[in-house]
């Protein structure tokens, strides 16, 4: 039972943002309806309370044509409950004549609605369905109810709907803080502290998904592993401070040439960058690198480095038609780029 019932309220999923309260809130109205309505119509049919019970008998129709609405329209079941909810306690109230303290399922509805709209429009539907409630329980007075007991109950329902709204205001904002600080965690977990760009741990979910899209598409993708040349003797020569210039130089021009919307851009650790992007033909995606790499060539005249820098770069051109694994493209351009370094640095080399 525990088991469906966390299921059923996906009581277990991440919270992406604050839709999800509304969405389980949305359920355990549903939920909650049933079940009321299920217990009040056996209690009125045992005490032969028949006024009382055919109003929850509707009910309980009316809620069961809402779920068999569609599924787009089907979101909106929620709302059309918790409405009939609110009209079937002002029929109950009325019959009864606010006795049997039915009036106290109004302190339910208000926070249901509070919950499901939110403290603004929430405060706002609840105003108006307690000035109707007040209306009908006055009307009682003193026939059925006695003036006292009208004022003590405004007073109980007016305290009920200041701290429902205090209540639903104060989680409202304590959920916007948690989704702000679990978004800047999820992109702190995916973003190099040192030059912005994303970091191997992010390159290693893109890169899957970049390929899964470039082959339904149908569209060629560019995978490009790039190094500094001669690094570490630029470390050692000027230092580590310095060398941490030169890496956020290059990575703002990265940044810089690679503009596009799907176009994205990695430190993969050390000296070491990668480039994902999509090309019209071989030579539109050569051209790009080529750009880049000219650029870095003249990087030390428009940054304060210590001096000239160059890449070697390793450039892995891929189509629908090769069926090339993840691993494989990941090692493919590594060995492209070790084939540039190997054969003089500062040039690209393209897979054929």
């Amino acid at each position: 039972m525990k088991t469906w019932f966390k299921a059923y309220l996906q009581l277990d999923k991440d919270i992406e943002n604050n839709l999800y309260r509304k969405k389980v809130t949305s359920k355990f109205i549903l939920l909650l309806s049933f079940t009321i309505l299920s217990v009040l119509l056996l209690g009125n049919f045992i005490y032969s309370n028949q006024a009382t019970f055919y109003v929850n008998l509707s009910l309980f129709i009316i809620m069961s044509l809402i779920m068999l609405l569609p599924g787009q329209q089907r979101k909106y079941a929620s709302h059309i409950v918790l409405h009939f909810m609110a009209l079937g306690i002002l029929l109950v109230v009325y019959f009864n004549q606010g006795k049997e303290y039915t009036p106290i399922w109004s302190f339910l509805y208000i926070f249901l609605i509070m919950s499901l709209y939110g403290h603004r429009i929430g405060l706002r539907i609840s105003l108006f369905y307690l000035t109707i409630l007040l209306i009908l329980l006055f009307s009682f007075t003193p026939r059925a109810l006695t003036t006292m007991e009208f004022i003590r109950f405004t007073m109980v329902a007016c305290f009920t709907l200041f701290f429902a709204y205090l209540a639903e205001m104060l989680i409202s904002r304590t959920f916007e803080k948690l989704i702000t600080a679990k978004s800047q965690l999820e992109q702190l977990s995916k973003t190099d502290a040192l030059t912005g760009l994303f970091n191997r741990r992010h390159f290693d979910e893109v890169l899957p998904q970049k390929m899964s899209s470039a082959n339904r598409g149908h569209d060629l993708l560019a995978l490009v592993i790039i190094d500094i040349d001669h690094f570490k003797g630029y470390n050692d020569t000027f230092g580590h401070p310095a060398g941490d210039v030169a890496l956020v130089a290059l990575a703002n021009l990265l940044k810089i040439q690679m503009k596009r919307g799907n176009d994205a851009v990695f430190r993969l650790g050390g000296e070491e960058f990668a480039l994902l992007y999509q090309a019209k033909s071989d030579q539109a995606a050569v051209k790009l690198i080529e750009d880049i790499r000219v650029a870095v060539e003249n990087l030390d005249q428009y940054c304060d480095i210590e001096k000239k820098i160059t890449i070697s770069a390793g450039l892995l051109l891929i189509n629908s038609k090769q069926n090339i694994a993840v691993e494989t493209a990941y090692e493919l351009a590594d060995k492209l780029l070790y084939q540039a370094k190997n054969s003089g640095r500062n040039k690209v080399v393209i897979s054929n």
